[in-house]
């Protein structure tokens, strides 16, 4: 009796080289600009607004923390007793750390082979690390009376330090794995979803920022609704409206389990490779069988997704595949053992191994985090240094925009409190310039407010069909040049109602710089070997995965902090005014815009890169 059995195929397949090239397909021809983004013949899977949304909840959860607790850590800091030096300290900690792990925790994710897939796993552990901070930092005063008895000041200020250390810490590491998350996810798919879904990303950074400052500028005791204090009960409310954000992108951005396409005797966990004489007897394409199906299931491998899915699992094409009877043999035999090593095992002896290396990776890790602090400027050289060229030219550009908007969103409020108002910040209570100082950040903070809420609209109902009619190079670099000029304004600004309508506008570059550089990640990624020809290749062939290369714009972000952090106070202590910061806005923006018309968006620009001409 004959075993061969036809099957459906499962994924696409690489296509033979001699085949003829493929036809460009109805949906890039009708919504993308020709060689931008978007790659034909691939598999294309369209998702709505709604299922968007929801994958991106996480990031508007993340904002809504960082805008919310970020407006109350500094007062927390000080009423506990630490100073302004020590204060800033606390506050430059968590870059660091962040730049140190975050490349080390994008490598791993890469190579994850969770059940969940590789990405979901890191943002439960981040995530679990922001929730109990979110509980430490407003309850430090009772978490230190059960620990010690009394109320110790010395404990209180550690416990709290150590809370706002985790929450910049968390909050920062987990835009890696979203951004990764989503980029896997789209990867496959045609230029305008790919618009669409990192646009709903930059939205929902800035409705997260609307939200956060939303909640801090409640008055909840008028509001009849008051947990303890004010800070703890904004502390509830976002640690409360974060977790339906959390669930959402876990629930919807379903990932399959990562697979690795090598392993020992030709096939790795649950598919074996199929031959290359029986492949060219039979097709043109190469695959793997799936051992995870009865009867036996031809998956076409389609490394640029990296195994990931959102939505329905069911797949968009199929072809038949018959076996012959040593193959169906050779699979039975395989997807036996494959059951077998799957069984549970759970006897004494591999719990005690599971703890020792659980162990051992603490151990590790304790030493690890040390020796990486101390070489963490020549480990940041080398990162950027031996990246695609590519990748280089972007990261110039987020560095130095990065740069103007943290400097903008950080100092913005102290700017119109002093510059503006001409309040002081270390005036006695209830004096003349305190009195100014709180007037000027509370108008502060709706300028940014507007800011927020421009950058949301901006991205949720503009951006888009600018980018399909003016493309997305003009589009990022107009976002920027209205940033910049927008900087300048403020620094010649005549009354507060002038600067928080500038301010307003300059939401259109954050909302610029928080999705056109995803977008060009995944671009690059969607063929590494034509964007990507100057990669140095690692000891054994591994390539370096998304994740990484999302990992090198993170160092941007991180380094854009820690400059800021070192930079902007001693100079603004030298001049004796908060005037330096949005001029140092202006300044660096400037340059993220002369760095920006250097960067490859197209293919034209890709080939006179590597003529020399670009």
């Amino acid at each position: 009796m004959d075993h061969s059995a036809t099957t459906p195929i499962h994924a696409p397949l690489l296509r033979d080289p001699e085949a003829a090239p493929l036809a460009p397909s109805t949906d890039t021809e009708k919504h993308g600009k020709s060689g931008e983004f978007g790659s034909p013949g691939r598999r294309r899977r369209v998702r709505g607004l709604p299922h968007l949304l929801a994958i991106n909840a996480l990031v508007c959860g993340v904002e809504i923390v960082s805008s919310a607790a970020f407006t109350y850590i500094p007062p927390l800091l000080l009423k506990a007793g630490y100073t302004e030096t020590l204060m800033t300290i606390i506050l430059g900690i968590a870059p660091f750390l962040d730049m140190v792990t975050v490349p080390l925790l994008a490598e791993w994710s890469d190579q994850c082979t969770s059940a969940l897939g590789r990405r979901r796993p890191f943002i439960m552990f981040l995530s679990t690390i922001l929730l109990f901070s979110l509980i430490v930092i407003p309850h430090g005063t009772t978490i230190t009376s059960v620990l010690s008895g009394d109320s110790s000041v010395k404990l209180h200020m550690i416990i709290l330090a150590v809370g706002v250390i985790l929450l910049d810490y968390s909050y920062q590491a987990l835009f890696n794995p979203c951004e990764s998350l989503l980029s896997d996810l789209v990867a496959t798919s045609p230029e305008w979803e790919q618009t669409r879904g990192f646009t709903v990303y930059s939205a929902s950074i800035s409705l997260g920022c609307i939200l956060g400052y939303l909640i801090v500028s409640i008055d909840w005791s008028s509001a009849g609704f008051l947990l303890g204090s004010q800070e703890q009960t904004a502390f509830s409310v976002i640690f409360v409206l974060f977790l339906p954000c959390l669930f959402l992108t876990l629930c919807f951005a379903r990932e399959k389990p990562f697979t690795p396409t090598r392993g020992v005797a030709g096939h790795a966990l649950g598919e074996i490779v199929l031959g290359e004489d029986y492949l060219k007897g039979h097709g043109k394409e190469v695959g793997v069988l799936d051992l995870t199906q009865d009867p036996p299931a031809l998956v076409r491998d389609h490394p640029s997704d990296g195994g990931y899915e959102s939505g329905s699992s069911e797949t968009e094409e199929t072809a038949p595949l018959v076996l012959p009877s040593s193959e169906m043999l050779r699979w039975r035999y395989q997807r036996f053992v494959h059951t077998l090593s799957r069984l549970p095992h759970l006897t004494m002896q591999r719990v005690v191994n599971g703890l020792l290396r659980l162990l051992w990776k603490a151990v590790m890790l304790l030493v690890y985090l040390p020796y990486q602090v101390i070489k963490l400027p020549l480990d940041t050289w080398r990162r950027v240094s031996t990246a695609p060229v590519v990748l280089r030219r972007l990261f110039l550009s987020e560095l130095f925009g990065w740069m103007g908007i943290m400097c903008h969103n950080m100092f913005f409020t102290d700017f119109v409190g002093q510059y503006m108002y001409g309040g002081l910040p270390d005036a006695p209570e209830h004096t003349t310039g305190a009195a100014l100082y709180d007037e000027g950040v509370r108008m502060g903070s709706w300028g940014l407010f507007l800011h927020s809420l421009t950058a949301c609209l901006y991205a949720f109902f503009v951006q888009q069909h600018l980018v399909h009619l003016l493309g997305h190079r003009l589009v990022f670099l107009g976002g920027m040049g209205v940033f910049t000029l927008s900087m300048t304004a403020t620094i010649a600004a005549p009354s507060i109602t002038f600067v928080n309508v500038v301010t307003a506008l300059s939401g259109v570059g954050f909302a610029a710089i928080t999705s056109t550089p995803n977008m060009l990640v995944t671009l690059y990624n969607s063929d590494r070997g034509v964007y990507m020809w100057d990669d140095p290749s690692p000891e054994g062939g591994e390539e370096r995965g998304l994740g990484t290369d999302v990992a090198v714009l993170d160092t941007a972000f991180f380094l854009s902090q820690i400059i800021l952090s070192v930079s902007m106070g001693p100079l603004v202590d030298l001049t004796g005014s908060a005037l330096p910061y949005m001029v140092v806005a202006a300044l660096t923006s400037f340059v993220a815009v002369y760095c920006g018309t250097r960067i490859v968006f197209t293919d034209t620009h890709l080939r006179q890169l590597r003529l020399g001409q670009f």
